[in-house]
């Protein structure tokens, strides 16, 4: 049983490595392509005047980056129908563009597309038609009006100045400038090897700008597109409309400036306002630690709340009957107390002379020997006016006003003793 186990192991093992090996085969045989098997494809038509040089396999780029190739070119009807396989699913829409392009000098050609614009909707099988696409334009079809020794001469030239491929933007410019800047050269090379000038700061600023756009170039291109479109929208009607609406432009200007001269008080406020609510958020973020560390210690209090609730909640239940109880109660006692008022009132102002009396009855009730009250007789001297009667008047009033007679007993506004009476 052992060997037999050991012998399907094996043979698991060999059908693993064959698996493994077609696969890579696989991604070899399919690596031309320029993309995995699986990813999504998208096919698209075109139809080209003249191909050129133009074979299957062929690159196909959009905005110089390779998106797909080219995957069969046939005959139809005095133009050539390419059809190419866009791989990642970059789509083609109908009002899109195709050129046919060198990708170097020994004739090889690629095929440029421009996807268009989403709105025109998608070109799926479609095919996009010869006008709007642009066909090879090979060099050996100029050079074909010249004779043998001129086009010989020519080539020479051409190889001789080879150096100079890809700088024909710059050379450009230099010969047009070359007659002035020339004759200032030496100011020209004194300030670019100046250390305020900082060329090589410049070129490195440029180098990482120029990076920044890498990866970009779609939405560069379609930028520059609608860039046109707008430029074309503005120029509409020879530039009437615009025009029109720059000369009115100045009115809307000192409109626009009364506009904000009015506008100048409401944002000093403002600058106010913002001083004083500067001012309150300063203080709730100084007071945000206290904040903090009185919700950070309330927890444990809080997690005591529902113990707290529990215990009194039959004494709750007890109020609720009581208070339920008392309900005919609280009306007879608000009706008391509303009869109660008007005797209250009128006995408001002998509130003072109730206190002395109740002060005088506490003082007697207090001066006693254990449970027998004693009567304290004392003879008093005669006086004015128990001698002369009526001759002299007694300074006393018998009917004294409320509080008045506390007043007569001490002016200084103090209270008398009983005891000292």
């Amino acid at each position: 049983m052992a060997r037999l186990k050991g012998s399907d192991g094996r043979v698991l093992t060999g059908l693993a490595s064959v698996a493994v090996l077609l696969v890579v085969g696989h991604l070899a045989l399919t690596a031309n392509q320029g993309r995995l098997p699986g990813t999504p494809v998208t096919t698209v038509h075109a139809e080209f005047r003249n191909v050129g040089q133009l074979q299957v396999g062929s690159d196909v780029r959009q905005n110089g980056v390779v998106a797909g190739r080219v995957t069969a070119i046939r005959a139809s009807g005095g133009t050539a129908l390419v059809t190419m396989e866009l791989h990642d699913g970059i789509r083609m829409y109908r009002d899109g563009r195709a050129l046919i392009g060198d990708q170097s000098a020994l004739a090889q050609k690629l095929v440029e597309l421009r996807a268009g614009n989403p709105a025109s909707g998608p070109l799926g099988d479609a095919v996009l038609p010869a006008g709007q696409t642009e066909s090879t334009h090979d060099v050996v079809e100029l050079l074909d009006v010249f004779d043998a020794p001129t086009r010989a001469a020519l080539g020479s030239m051409l190889r001789q100045v080879g150096g100079l491929a890809g700088h024909g933007p710059g050379l450009h410019d230099f010969l047009a400038t070359a007659p002035s800047d020339l004759t200032s050269v030496g100011t020209i090379s004194t300030t670019a090897a100046s250390p305020r000038t900082d060329l090589p700061g410049l070129l490195s600023t440029g180098a990482r700008l120029s990076g920044r756009f890498a990866g970009h170039e779609r939405e560069i291109t379609e930028l520059l597109d609608h860039t046109d479109r707008t430029l074309r929208a503005l120029s509409t009607e020879g530039g009437a409309p615009l025009g029109a609406a720059t000369a009115k432009l100045p009115t809307a200007v000192r409109a626009l400036r009364g506009a904000m001269d009015d506008a100048h008080r409401p944002l000093a406020d403002l600058v106010v306002a913002t001083g004083e609510l500067r001012s309150g958020a300063r203080s709730l973020g100084q007071a945000t630690p206290d904040v903090r560390a009185v919700l950070r210690d309330a927890v444990p209090p809080l997690r005591q709340v529902p113990d707290v609730a529990d215990v009194a909640e039959p004494a709750l239940a007890d109020l609720t009957h009581t208070v339920r109880d008392a309900r005919p109660f609280t009306a007879r006692l608000g009706d008391g107390l509303s009869s109660a008022a008007p005797p209250l009132r009128t006995i408001q102002p002998y509130a003072l002379d109730i206190g002395t009396m109740f002060t005088d009855l506490g003082s007697l009730v207090s001066s006693h020997d254990g449970w027998e009250y004693r009567l304290r007789i004392l003879p008093l001297p005669p006086t004015s006016s128990s001698v002369l009667g009526d001759v002299i008047a007694d300074s006393r009033n018998p009917y004294p006003a409320p509080g008045q007679a506390t007043r007569d007993r001490d002016p200084d506004g103090g209270l008398v003793p009983a005891s000292g009476r």
